[in-house]
């Protein structure tokens, strides 16, 4: 809130102190004093602190000017509630003399000294240093001639009120036409001294001004006037600006290539610049694009751009701002040239006063380019992990104008899919596989490929094995997720191998086997589990095969055969031997 002591003083001053003060009986003699005092200041000050040219970001200080303004309604700032505040705007209050007069801060005889506090407001937007002269213009009579103090104090607060610097009491140079001296005419005094310091977003300036004439005298401080536009000087480094400039076509998409054998809806360059201010959007008068061609003629000349920006614009620090050029199909082929301009409203009372924006205005440059569209046929190989084509994998495409397909593409037995006749540009993918996301990228194209999208599906190698080590030719691999989806059927080949393409995840294999093994029917299954994270190999073991040879029926067919046999050999050993002897006797 405004400090002023006593602040009960403050609130008696009426119109019937105006004889004491003997500041009415002449007002026009001292008005025009006052402004040709004021004039001869802001001109000496504006040829002194720094001479810049209209050109890109330098970073070089320039004098923002800040002035006084009381307003209605109290706003909350630095922790606290206030009607004095001031911001780079010239919306004075006070328009007359006489309101001027009634609304001054009033300091009456017996008390030592005035003090005035105004607080920037909005509050900062953006960090924004402050390097150089600070200096604080302010308007003041007393009731006599007087020899006069001057103090200044300058703070940073946040939000919430707490004090993050303080630049301690500082005794400023004083430049006036009457030196350090308080009389009843209304003088311009200039209080400068040398300060540096970076202010961080949010937080808020407080500039406090300490006049002590001593207790003899009255004093008044006038502000908010056109009259005695109090004000501070700040050489900032920081201000409004463009920090980048983007060309879209008219389906939106970010492009530098524009054709001049596009149809006429398609003719169109919409230029967006994003600007910053740490003052917030209401410091920002006017943002101007040109273009040139490439012979340097404007086909656009100082247009005005449109914010389009949403939000709280007035106190944010970004702002997006567009303007457009439909362009006939007899423009120059080439590079174009688009230059931007942003202006703030210390530029655009400059200008009133002087006829040049500079130093007010800083500029950023893009360069576009018109020429024949050429179309291409690009093809697209989706492959795996493993750089081995990945078949039947579903695909959306994002296409330059921002629509994406409502339907997947399928790709082909080799991996591919295909356009045909699309322009150069930008085309984002999204690659399905098992109904996973496994990739999401863009692609430039500009010929027609092929162009390679790798995405995050891995190979997993099951090799099915007996329990004698021998690879199973012909077993049944089946992969389930683990909510038991199954994700691939494979048979083993001639090594015991099945082969699938997965993504990333934890999984169930089931081995199945079944054979005929010596006249017996073998079923038998393992299961194991694996986690993949890349291309990987799992090895299965079939426990129950081959199954020991005594257990089948073929050995035991086998063994009854070698019984036979042998039981006949035996028994027709047995004949021979028995009729040998009786051949003998006879």
């Amino acid at each position: 809130m405004f400090n002023c002591q006593p602040t009960e003083v403050l609130a008696e001053s009426t119109e019937k102190e105006i004889t004491s003060l003997k500041i009415g009986s002449k007002p026009k003699g001292m008005c025009v004093i006052a402004i040709v005092a004021y004039a001869i200041f802001s001109t000496v000050l504006l040829t002194n602190i720094v001479l810049l040219v209209k050109s890109a970001y330098t970073g070089v200080a320039k004098p923002m000017e800040f002035y006084f303004h009381y307003v209605d309604t109290p706003v909350t700032v630095a922790g606290l509630q206030t009607k004095y505040v001031m911001n780079t705007t010239r919306w004075f209050r006070f328009l007359t003399q006489e309101e001027a007069y009634a609304n001054s801060f009033y300091k009456p005889i017996g008390l030592p000294k005035i003090v005035v506090d105004f607080y920037l407001y909005p509050n900062l937007a953006g960090p924004v240093t402050f390097n150089g002269m600070w200096q604080v213009f302010i308007w003041a009579n007393g009731s006599a001639y007087k020899p006069t103090g001057f103090t200044l104090d300058f703070k940073e607060i946040t939000v919430g009120g707490v004090v993050l610097w303080d630049s301690g009491s500082v005794n400023p140079t004083v430049t006036s036409s009457v030196g350090a001296y308080i009389d009843v005419p209304v003088y311009n005094y200039n209080l400068s001294a040398p300060l540096s310091h970076t202010f961080n977003a949010d937080t808020t300036l407080l500039v406090e001004v300490e006049v002590n004439a001593g207790s003899s005298a009255d004093t008044r401080i006038w502000y908010d006037s056109p009259l005695y536009p109090s004000k501070v000087i700040l050489p900032a480094k920081d201000y409004a600006r463009p920090i980048s400039i983007k060309t879209y076509a008219v389906d939106n998409s970010e492009t530098t290539l524009f054709h001049y054998n596009w149809s006429e809806s398609q003719r169109k360059v919409i230029v967006r610049t994003n600007v910053t201010d740490p003052f917030g959007g209401y410091d920002i008068y006017r943002v101007n694009m040109t273009i040139l061609d490439p012979t340097g003629n404007a086909v656009v000349d100082n247009t005005e751009m449109i914010r389009v920006s949403d939000g709280q614009w007035h106190t944010n620090y970004a702002h997006v701002f567009e303007a457009n050029w439909s362009y006939p199909t007899t423009a120059e082929l080439g590079n174009y040239t688009v230059t931007v301009s942003v202006i703030d409203n210390n530029g655009y009372y400059h200008y009133n006063e002087t006829g040049s924006f500079a130093p007010f205005m800083e500029e950023e440059t893009q360069i576009f380019t018109i020429g024949v569209i050429v179309y291409y046929d690009p093809s697209f190989l989706i492959t795996d992990d493993a750089n081995d084509p990945l078949p039947n994998a579903q695909v959306y495409v994002t296409w330059k104008n921002g629509t994406t397909d409502t339907l997947p593409r399928y790709t082909s037995a080799d991996g591919f899919i295909n356009f045909t006749q699309v322009p150069a540009g930008n085309y984002g993918f999204t690659i399905l596989w098992k109904d996973v996301i496994v990739q999401q990228t863009t692609v430039h194209v500009d010929s027609n490929g092929p162009y390679t999208i790798k995405t995050r599906v891995y190979q997993l190698t099951v090799q099915v094995f007996g329990n004698n080590g021998v690879p199973i030719h012909g077993a049944y691999v089946i992969v389930y997720t683990q909510s038991g989806v199954g994700y691939g059927l494979d048979t083993t080949d001639a090594t015991g191998k099945a082969l699938f393409k997965l993504p990333s995840g934890t999984y169930r294999i089931d081995a199945h086997y079944t054979s005929d093994y010596w006249l017996t029917v073998v079923k038998t299954s393992a299961t194991e589990q694996v986690s993949v994270t890349a291309s990987t190999s799992k090895n299965i073991i079939l426990a129950d095969f081959p199954p020991a040879i005594w257990s089948t029926t073929g050995f035991w067919l086998l063994i009854s055969s070698v019984v036979a046999v042998a039981a006949a050999a035996a028994f027709i050993l047995y004949m021979t031997y028995k009729r040998a002897p009786v051949q003998k006797r006879a």
